[in-house]
C-alpha cells in the first residue's frame, strides 16, 4: 500500500518560518483540507498547485510518495 507524505510541505513551513493560518490564507485552503493534509489524507491537485503557487516551489518539493507496510509503518 501506499500514500502521499505532507511533512516536507510542513517542514518547509517552519524553514521559511510561515504560519500555518498564512499559508491557508494565501492558498485559499480550507480548514477542512488543511485537516486533511495533517492527517496524511488525499486533497487535489489543485490545491497542491496553489500551494506551489504561493511558495514558488515544484511539487516534489512539498509531496512525497511513501509505502506502507503491513505494520502500518512508513518506507520512503
Amino acid at each position: 500500500m501506499s500514500k502521499l507524505s505532507y511533512k516536507k510541505l510542513f517542514k518547509m513551513l517552519i524553514d521559511i518560518d510561515m504560519k500555518n493560518i498564512e499559508l491557508m490564507e494565501k492558498a485559499k485552503i480550507s480548514k477542512s483540507t488543511f485537516y486533511k493534509m495533517k492527517n496524511g489524507e488525499n486533497i487535489t491537485t489543485d490545491v497542491l498547485l496553489r500551494i506551489c503557487d504561493v511558495l514558488k516551489c515544484d511539487i516534489s518539493d512539498i509531496v512525497e510518495y511513501v509505502s506502507i507496510d503491513h505494520g502500518g509503518k512508513e518506507n520512503v
